[in-house]
């Protein structure tokens, strides 16, 4: 497993470029974390590298303020909208993703034992606690006035079992096999060391322990894409002016949610650093039994900053609501929008190389550029027989289940592979992206890309893997 940023991406990320802001704050994230010593910190955390970068201690800052994301200027809060995502999400818009996923943790014995990363002000954890899905809770995050305040705030309910700690996630380290659930709500498009903190969330699972993701996997740093931009600027103008005015500044609010690089940096760092790689990252190292893409693409694009002007008992007001998620999520089924939020449900898995059961992955973002990859192993060459029925290497093919994988082309986010046999091609696909779950998909996990082979119908497994290749910039 690739747990930090290998040698030979340290030169391209220190290279000065003025338009990568992101690779930059990155960087001085992964600088920071190799130049300090290890400390001790309190349990449960065994160690815990407690000075932060620049970039850190500006999104703790940001994070500690109650305010910092105000119910009125919240999107989800927006009558109407968190039921939707309860129906993508769940298929009952009565029934949210917390309450579905306690029915998975029905088998597991009491007390369960949970932890929250990135928990900020506690309210998944005394939601867990209030309707006992979860009798021991350890809350953390990197916001130390956060978790004051959640401490408090359970202390006042009378809540117990609920605990709470200051860590930063981008190094902190969990003790092995000691929970049942781990939860990321809203935390892990945060963190910058994606790697670290899901191998160390693999590590605390007790074995077969479940890991429920409910997250924004939207463009990095909100960088959101011109084609998403132009279509909620066209149906945001379409509301009256009295419901765009903006609720903690001045004025109408014009355009869709857009905030530059610079802004994104000043405020906090952190927000969305590496969304669009979170699937792919836990795809490659849990098995995901519930995956569901719960929208919120042209709501949050519209609705951000101007939430409190809509009330469910101003029926105008409504109506706009109304169409607008309709129109969300007619754009989101057919294709023409992406979602930029997922609710998943993973176990913990021995096998080294998860299968999934159906294809979930996108592309995923690298900072390598195509002209400098090149093919630095293939595996397995030639040799292996294709557990997959039917078998495309059938002894009829006089393949007799022998083959041999061969590069055609490769770049960052694309891989085609050829397969042979004696008697010649027996196929040849791209990937990642391309593949469907009937033909197979590819898993990234850093610099390496796993092909995996199977037919409709066919859970994937470790057999069903016909290629691992390992990519390395040019010297």
């Amino acid at each position: 497993m690739i747990r930090i940023i290998p040698n030979c991406w340290q030169k391209f990320l220190s290279q000065e470029r003025p338009s990568n802001h992101v690779a930059r704050v990155f960087n001085d994230v992964l600088l920071q974390r190799r130049s300090h010593a290890r400390g001790r910190f309190a349990a449960p955390c065994n160690q815990i590298l407690f000075t932060m970068s620049e970039a850190t201690r500006k999104a703790a800052n940001w994070w500690s303020d109650p305010q910092s994301e105000a119910p009125e200027t919240q999107w989800v809060r927006v009558p109407g909208i968190s039921e939707n995502m309860n129906r993508r999400a769940t298929g009952d818009p009565a029934i949210d993703w917390i309450h579905h996923s306690a029915g998975l943790l029905r088998s597991f014995a009491k007390p369960i034992k949970a932890l929250s990363i990135g928990c900020g002000f506690g309210i998944i954890e005394r939601t867990l606690r209030r309707r006992d899905f979860c009798q021991l809770i350890h809350g953390v995050d990197v916001a130390e006035t956060a978790i004051e305040n959640a401490k408090k705030t359970a202390q006042a309910e009378g809540l117990d079992g609920l605990t709470y700690e200051v860590a930063d996630l981008n190094t902190a380290e969990f003790p092995a096999d000691t929970y049942d659930v781990v939860y990321a709500h809203a935390s892990l498009h945060h963190i910058f060391q994606l790697e670290h903190v899901l191998d160390q969330i693999k590590q605390t699972l007790k074995p077969r322990g479940l890991f429920v993701v409910y997250e924004y996997i939207g463009p990095s740093q909100m960088q959101f894409p011109r084609r998403d931009l132009e279509l909620a600027d066209t149906f945001l103008r379409l509301i009256p002016e009295r419901y765009r005015k903006f609720q903690r500044r001045e004025g109408i609010k014009k355009e869709a949610f857009r905030k530059s690089l610079e802004a994104m940096n000043s405020s906090d760092p952190s927000e969305g650093i590496r969304a669009s790689e979170i699937v792919p990252l836990i795809a490659s190292r849990f098995e995901i039994r519930h995956f569901r893409y719960v929208g919120g693409t042209l709501l949050l694009l519209i609705f951000n900053e101007i939430a409190g002007n809509f009330n469910e008992n101003d029926a105008e007001s409504m109506r706009f609501v109304d169409a607008l998620i309709s129109l969300d999520n007619f754009l989101l089924d057919s294709g023409v929008l992406p979602s930029y939020h997922v609710y998943m449900a993973c176990k913990k898995t021995d096998n080294p190389m998860p299968m999934q059961t159906r294809n979930v992955l996108p592309p995923a973002a690298s900072v390598f550029r195509t002209q400098d990859l090149q093919a630095l192993t293939v595996a397995p060459r030639p040799l292996g027989l294709i557990a997959a029925e039917p078998n495309p290497f059938r002894a009829d093919s006089q393949g007799e289940g022998r083959t041999t994988v061969s590069w055609l082309t490769y770049a960052t986010n694309s891989v085609e592979v050829h397969v042979d046999a004696p008697d010649g091609p027996l196929f040849a696909r791209s990937g990642p992206g391309i593949f469907s779950q009937e033909t197979g998909q590819w898993v990234r996990d850093g610099t390496k890309l796993y092909l995996q082979n199977v037919s409709r119908g066919l859970d994937l497994t470790a057999e069903n893997t016909i290629a691992v290749i390992t990519l390395r910039q040019q010297e």
